[in-house]
């Protein structure tokens, strides 16, 4: 190996730059004193000066080889300075007092090395001792010059030579420690580069995982969500409607969980971009409501619900977001809890014509497994760490509130706990989360199983002005029961096993709206449907609305409207995602033509035309998107102009911009979920082949 190969790997680029900076200091400081040495000799000057020189050499060479043997950086640089600037340069300004000409240029070239080796305060503090040190070195060379007789003119012409020399000797210095800084700089720069480039990839590679796990895990979701609804309807045996609805219920709450993970991706260390869209909140809740209770029975606690009517439907703000921080803040809190029971309130605040202020609470109540101070001891070990969802104080949590124009509270005692924040947020109009035109109509007598069960009812009813009966006794209930003047009798479960028999002789068959902390069949003429708890306005909504409701179970479904003309297609590979939609679609007596792909589904609109298409996105061969453009390159005016909808797992953010802007009519992501399904049906089909029928029976009321 020559010799400036080794002094390539000694001088490695992508050595740390403290490191690499050492060394380059280090080979310049035994290039220096190994000339000046050679340079004494030359001129014949006292033995002592080359020896001082030859000292500093071994001093260079022993901190090069201690460097390497020890690594380390800042205590080798340290030693080297001290002995080189505090001992060896004051005994040469001893014994060489003409050195006072070239000392302040060697001066300056020690404070290259120390700004060099040093940062901060430390290399503050060393030049200012090395500084002081320097005057009195120049002061006392001064005295003893002046002892001498004036120098001859060859000694000056010397003198001019040295100082000559370490002006290049400072030029070196600070040329090449300016090479190796911009060849740092340089290194810096592409590996940021090049990590940007890794990052880009990364996020790419990670939102077409997002996009495949998202179809992959909503495909099968579909199947066992619409297999369970068509149980629902089509089996007799209650037992096996009461395990199906199980499923359904499950089922969502799994997709609930499915749409987190999907919203979560978002939250990387950076701040995610927020997406004001129109949302309903009311979606929200539910959503949560559904994804909580299911927990909450897992930990067996007890859950209560207080919404406010006079929340806008349609809030504008990103959803995702809003979402995450409830959910993990609520979800956080379950697990901290040992027992007891949690109140999540929602509510509003005017702060403009444009704006509300979205108060979020959540109160949990009871005994914990640890407080607030010992959860964030524990947040790093891994304890806390098989535990990962302690959100309700992540850090993170109060950052993205904070990001989304919020702040963010936390009150706790040792039994009860309450968090709070507020979130700024646009709405689309006036209209209210609750219609209260079915409200105003309906009379409800209503008996709880507990106090507190009866308050939050009883709160629930009074916000959406609804006249009601509050039962305290059995036998108030039933003497209210015999008046048969309310449009709702409801009961809890818990009550309902003891009144049975009596109510028997004073109710007629589905009477009875059952209230339960879980959705239960009761194999029982009286009872008319379940009422799952948490109570809030949005399922009383629902009920006084006869709407479909997650947390409402009734004995039978009735389709509001038909199109027993409508001639619809259905465009997927998966067979039992075919068998779940054309199932859906003959609740509405549709015409139903199945396609396995894209090829097919031309073969068959040049046969058959369609007024509606379904058309699954991810197939073999032809996809939906080329499906689509082939659709509309045929020619055909009719199919020109057809409707298509996407019908896909698909269901990352963004996704439903991107089918609309590829051309599609309309999205239906998958699980299909019967109420978004019909809102489609009626935007996308001609108002002509709609045919509205009445709740009771399948007999058309009017015709659009």
């Amino acid at each position: 190996m020559t010799a400036k190969q080794r002094l390539d790997k000694y001088l490695d680029i992508e050595l740390p730059e403290q490191q690499l900076l050492f060394r380059v200091s280090m080979v310049l400081s035994l290039i220096a004193c190994f000339f000046m040495m050679l340079f004494t000799l030359i001129l014949r000057m006292r033995v002592y000066v080359p020896l001082m020189l030859f000292g500093g050499i071994v001093l260079t060479v022993a901190g090069m080889w201690a460097e390497r043997r020890f690594d380390h950086v800042e205590i080798m640089a340290a030693g080297y300075l001290f002995v080189m600037f505090f001992v060896l340069i004051p005994i040469m300004s001893t014994f060489v007092p003409y050195a006072l000409y070239d000392f302040p240029i060697y001066f300056l070239t020690g404070i290259i090395f120390v700004a060099v080796l040093f940062k901060g305060q430390w290399a503050a503090l060393f030049i200012l001792a090395d500084s002081l040190l320097a005057i009195g070195c120049m002061y006392g060379m001064r005295v003893r010059v002046n002892r001498f007789s004036p120098m001859s003119n060859d000694y000056s012409a010397i003198l001019l030579a040295r100082i000559l020399a370490a002006l290049i000797l400072l030029g070196l210095v600070s040329g090449v420690l300016t090479s190796f800084r911009t060849r740092i700089l340089r290194r810096e720069i592409a590996k940021r580069v090049e990590m940007e480039k890794q990052a880009e990839q990364l996020n790419y590679a990670q939102n077409m995982f997002l996009v495949n796990m998202s179809h992959e895990i909503r495909t099968p979701l579909n199947a066992i969500l619409g297999v369970s609804e068509l149980l629902l309807e089509q089996t007799a045996d209650e037992r096996i409607k009461d395990s199906a609805f199980h499923i359904t219920n499950s089922s969502k709450a799994l997709l609930s969980i499915t749409n987190e993970i999907m919203d979560f991706s978002k939250f990387d260390n950076v701040d995610p971009v927020i997406q004001n869209k129109p949302y309903y909140v009311g979606d929200i809740a539910d959503e949560l409501i559904n994804l909580i209770s299911v927990r909450f029975a897992d930990y067996n606690l007890e859950f209560f619900t207080d919404i406010a009517p006079d929340l806008p439907e349609q809030m504008i703000g990103d959803t995702a977001l809003v979402r995450q921080v409830m959910l993990n803040i609520i979800t956080g809190v379950v697990k901290s809890m040992q027992s007891g029971q949690m109140h999540l309130r929602l509510c509003r605040e005017e702060t403009d014509e444009r704006q509300i202020c979205l108060l979020a609470e959540i109160r949990a109540m009871g005994m914990f497994h640890y407080s607030y101070e010992e959860m964030l001891k524990k947040k790093d070990s891994a304890e806390m760490e098989e535990e990962d969802g302690n959100g309700a104080v992540s850090p993170i949590l109060h950052r993205l509130v904070q990001f989304l124009g919020g702040s963010m509270h936390m009150e706790e005692t040792e039994h009860e706990r309450v968090y709070s924040f507020d979130l700024r947020q646009g709405y689309v109009s006036q209209k209210n989360l609750t219609d209260l035109t079915a409200a105003k109509h309906a009379n409800v007598l209503f008996y709880e199983n507990t106090t507190m069960q009866s308050s939050m009812f009883a709160k629930a009813l009074h916000d959406m002005s609804v006249s009601f009966c509050q039962a305290m006794s059995d036998e108030i209930f039933l003497e209210e029961c015999a008046k048969k003047s309310y449009t709702h009798i409801m009961i809890a479960a818990e009550r309902y096993v003891s009144l049975k028999e009596r109510l028997e002789d004073i109710l007629p068959p589905q009477s009875l709206v059952l209230v339960g902390s879980d959705i239960i069949t009761f194999d029982d003429p009286l009872v008319k449907m379940t009422f799952a708890r948490p109570v809030n306005c949005l399922n009383l909504d629902a009920l006084f609305e006869g709407r479909q409701n997650s947390m409402i179970r009734r004995r039978e479904y009735t389709g509001r409207f038909l199109c027993p003309d409508a001639r619809i297609m259905v465009v997927d590979d998966n067979i039992v995602n075919l068998e779940v939609a054309t199932s859906m679609l003959q609740r509405y007596q549709a015409q139903v033509t199945v396609a396995t792909g894209g090829r097919e589904c031309l073969r068959l609109l040049g046969e058959t035309p369609a007024d509606l298409i379904l058309l699954d996105y991810m197939m073999p061969e032809m996809d939906g998107i080329d499906t689509l453009k082939n659709i509309r390159a045929t020619g055909d005016p009719k199919l020109e102009t057809v409707p298509v909808v996407a019908l896909t797992a698909n269901a990352v953010s963004g996704a439903r911009e991107m089918f609309l802007g590829a051309g599609f009519d309309e999205y239906i992501s998958k699980p299909i979920e019967r109420d978004k399904f019909e809102k489609v049906l009626k935007l996308c089909l001609p108002e002509e082949l709609i045919v509205y029928v009445s709740d009771k029976e399948d007999q058309p009321a009017q015709t659009a």
